[in-house]
Order: C-alpha cells, then sequence, then structure tokens
C-alpha cells in the first residue's frame, strides 16, 4: 500500500520524505523482528510503549511509521522514512485491518472457546489444506485485539479459506473482533470458567463468546459443541439452528470409533479415518469442531486420504517431546479448571513402563475463587496414578492442601515458588523412563522446567 493511501484509510496525516520508498509490503509492531519495507506501528500498551522503539524499527528497515499524535520525530526518522500520525495508532491499525479483510475473498473460520481453540485452529487448517491449495491460519496466539489484525496482515490475498483464532477476556470484545475478522462460520469450541477475574460466571463467558454470532452478518452459521450444557442453552437465545458436534449427546457430527494408539487416537468420522497425535478425549473434540467447520463450510473429503494428514497440537499444547529416555507432555501455554481435568484424563491415557510425574502450575485470571479452584484441583489428584506432583506457583499451598485432603500422601507432593526453583534441581528428580505431564498458565513458565530435563548437573 502507498503511505498516501494508509493516510487516507486510517484519517491521518502523511509526512512525507522524499527519498523514502512511497510504499510500504507488511506490517509490524515489534522493532525486534520488523523486516525491510515493512510498516511500523507504534503502540502504546499497558506495559511497553512502542513509541520507544521508532528508531530501532527505522534503522532496521521499515519505510514507514504509524504513530500517534504525541510522537516527536527524531533525526534518524526524519532521514530515512515516512511518518503517519493519528489520534489512535491501535484504533488505526484496527481499521487497516478491517479494511483489508473486506477487500480479499477469503472464507473465513472464526474460533474461539474457552479451551482447545489453538489446537482447533491447527487441525481446522490441516483439514483445509488438504482440499484447499491457498488456505492459511492465523499465526501463533495472534488471536485478540492486537494479535488478530497483525494475523489478517500477514494472510495473502489470494487466500481462499483461512482458520483465524480470536480470543478474548472481557465483555464486548468478541464483538470488536467479529467485525474485525468477520467470519463466514463461527465455531465455539466449548465454554468453562475462564477469565473469571473479567467474566464472572461461566453463564456470562458463554454470552461474551456468543457476540460472535450477534455481530456476524445474518446467518452466518454457529458450530458449537452439543455436549458443553451451558453453551448449549446459551446458544438458543442467538441461534434457531446451531451446528453441532459432540461425543455423548446426539449431534451432526459425531465419532462412529474411537480407538487408542501408541501416539494419541484413531477417529473415525462419516467413515473418515484420523489419526490424532496426542492422548486424550479432549483432542478428539478439537478434530470434530474443525471437521464439522470445514463441512459447514462447503469441503468435503471423499477423495482425501484422510489417514495421512498430520493432527499435531501447537507449542506447548500437549505436545510430545523425548529427552534422554525420558517422555514428556508439554502442555504448559495456558490452565483452566476444565482444560486441566481434559489434560489429566488425557495424562492417564499415555501409556507408560516407568515412574508418572506431574509438574503442575498455577491457573491465572480466576478471580475471587482462585482458592477454590486450585484446592479442588488437588482434591482431584486422588483419582490419577502418579509417582510424585511438582507444584509451582502462589496457589501450591491450596492444590496440597486440598490433595491431603482428598488422601494424596504428602511425600507425593512438592512445592516449589517459582519455575526457576523448580528448575534449578529438576535433574535429580527425573531420570530416564518417566513419563511426565506438565500443565499451568502461560504466567508461571513452566517451560524453564522443561527445558532443564533431562540435562546432567553439569548442563544444568
Amino acid at each position: 500500500m502507498s503511505f498516501e493511501d494508509l493516510a487516507r484509510e486510517v484519517e491521518g496525516k502523511l509526512i512525507p520524505f522524499g527519498k523514502a520508498a512511497p510504499v510500504f509490503k507488511g506490517v509490524s509492531i515489534d522493532s525486534r523482528t520488523i523486516t525491510p519495507g515493512q510498516l511500523f506501528i507504534a503502540i502504546r500498551g499497558e506495559h511497553n510503549d512502542g513509541h520507544k522503539y521508532i528508531d530501532q524499527a527505522v534503522t532496521r528497515g521499515a519505510s514507514g511509521v504509524l504513530t500517534d499524535s504525541g510522537f516527536e520525530q527524531s533525526q534518524v526518522v526524519s532521514q530515512k522514512t515516512n511518518v503517519v500520525i493519528v489520534p489512535n495508532t491501535h484504533e488505526a491499525m484496527m481499521q487497516l485491518a478491517q479494511n483489508y479483510r473486506q477487500r480479499t475473498s477469503a472464507k473465513i473460520i472464526g474460533i474461539t472457546g474457552s479451551n482447545g481453540k489453538t489446537t482447533t485452529k491447527e487441525f481446522t487448517y490441516a483439514l483445509l489444506n488438504a482440499v484447499e491449495k491457498n488456505s492459511y491460519k492465523s499465526p501463533g496466539n495472534l488471536n485478540n485485539l492486537y494479535g488478530a489484525p497483525l494475523a489478517l496482515f500477514g494472510m495473502p490475498k489470494d487466500t481462499k479459506a483461512a482458520a483465524i483464532e480470536m480470543g478474548i477476556s472481557t465483555k464486548g470484545e468478541m464483538t470488536r473482533l467479529t467485525k474485525l475478522v468477520q467470519p463466514n462460520v463461527a465455531v465455539i469450541t466449548n465454554v468453562g470458567p475462564s477469565h473469571l477475574e473479567f467474566l464472572s460466571t461461566v453463564e456470562d463467558v458463554a454470552k461474551a463468546k456468543l457476540e460472535m454470532v450477534t455481530a456476524s452478518a445474518e446467518n452466518t452459521p454457529l458450530v458449537i459443541n452439543a455436549d458443553n450444557e451451558i453453551l448449549m442453552n446459551e446458544a438458543k437465545r442467538v441461534s434457531k439452528s446451531p451446528v453441532t458436534f459432540g461425543i455423548e449427546n446426539e449431534s451432526e457430527f459425531k465419532p462412529e470409533s474411537i480407538e487408542p494408539t501408541e501416539t494419541g487416537s484413531k477417529v473415525t468420522i462419516d467413515g473418515h479415518t484420523f489419526h490424532i497425535g496426542m492422548f486424550g478425549k479432549h483432542h478428539v473434540y478439537n478434530l470434530l469442531a474443525a471437521y464439522a467447520a470445514c463441512k459447514t463450510l462447503g469441503y468435503d473429503f471423499k477423495t482425501i486420504d484422510t489417514s495421512k494428514i498430520k493432527l499435531s497440537p501447537a507449542s506447548l499444547r500437549g505436545e510430545l517431546i523425548e529427552k534422554s529416555g525420558i517422555r514428556i507432555i508439554n502442555d504448559a501455554y495456558n490452565a483452566n479448571p476444565e482444560s486441566f481435568n481434559a489434560g489429566l484424563q488425557g495424562f492417564k491415557d499415555t501409556p507408560s513402563v516407568g515412574r508418572r510425574i506431574l509438574i503442575l502450575g498455577d491457573m491465572l485470571e480466576l478471580g475471587q475463587r482462585s482458592e477454590k479452584f486450585h484446592r479442588e484441583l488437588g482434591n482431584s489428584l486422588a483419582a490419577y496414578e502418579f509417582s510424585f506432583a511438582i507444584i509451582v506457583g502462589e496457589w501450591s499451598r491450596a492444590i496440597i492442601e486440598g490433595a491431603r485432603q482428598a488422601g494424596v500422601s504428602i511425600s507425593k507432593l512438592r512445592s516449589f515458588k517459582n519455575s526457576a526453583e523448580a528448575a534449578a534441581g529438576i535433574s535429580e528428580l527425573i531420570r530416564p523412563g518417566d513419563v511426565v505431564y506438565v500443565k499451568g498458565s502461560r504466567g508461571i513458565e513452566l517451560e524453564k522446567i522443561v527445558d532443564k530435563i533431562g540435562l546432567s548437573g553439569e548442563d544444568n
């Protein structure tokens, strides 16, 4: 896009520089990863201000900068790049992304839910890619009001079908995201106790997710989990005939069979066989959601050998890691009560010959009921077979107290204040032949512990 067109679209003031490139290709809000020719948008965030890094972005090759009216032009910028000034750079970025979305002809599957949305996005893309050459997915965790615009900017113009993840934490966010993404199919994987710091009840979570329906174009199909009672009840208020998937209850998309394998599950849907490279019933739900979404968008798999479609997780979301004879199920990207329950059930199904070890971190953003939920997590540990559990975070005491109340021996429970402390001695606790399940909220940084597993004392 030319900088003149940019200024016009976002209603900004252009300060051109004659020797700078007249156009930009691509958008970034991170000066560390910007590539030559991109537009750098300086965002004022809660913890950082992108305006501090404008000179760094320009030095790395940005052909232009989108800045707010409080910006003071530096010597570096004045010599090398174009500048467009707007009252609010985030709002301008949202408008620019929405305009770009409207210019594309891509059919988008928008995916949200309390749990499983990233894995469902990965599965949806894998299925789309098998039937549509020009498919796309939102990268990584670019799913909120800051990330989703970047996901759209990264979508090639010739994209035919896309899986876009949409994540929220407060009321009203989904409405804004939906107007930005403009999904052709809306998918809600499930609802549960997540973001209760901002959404007080699970019913409120469902209502917030269902804004995707009320903010979408009329008659946009809704794909939902028939086994999620609260979601089904709330969906009746906004959708007359949702497309359903499930395992337990009657639904339009239901597996004919689910068989365990050495690395996960073999699932048959509509006569098609799929291999999931992860353990746990919750991943079958993720596949069902993806399959239902693709079918609803109009694709079929009659000529596809679905058994060869690679269905694997994104990083830190149930990925299987082998290190020094130790098998690790790394599920440390995020956590809430329902995802913990699903993950522990999946761990229960994981075959092992050695010891079974749990590394569990705090669940964040649960509001006033945090202690209750962590005690209940501790209670639930009595239902699982494990050699010992390493428990990390401020709520570790509540987990341990809940576990002891349920009859778990204190000798099987070890607590640490943070991940760095736990990582320091992890090589002495875990040995070859062990199977380790790692789960906690992203803010606990359990990957610090995973990085140290399997290393010798000298390596540590």
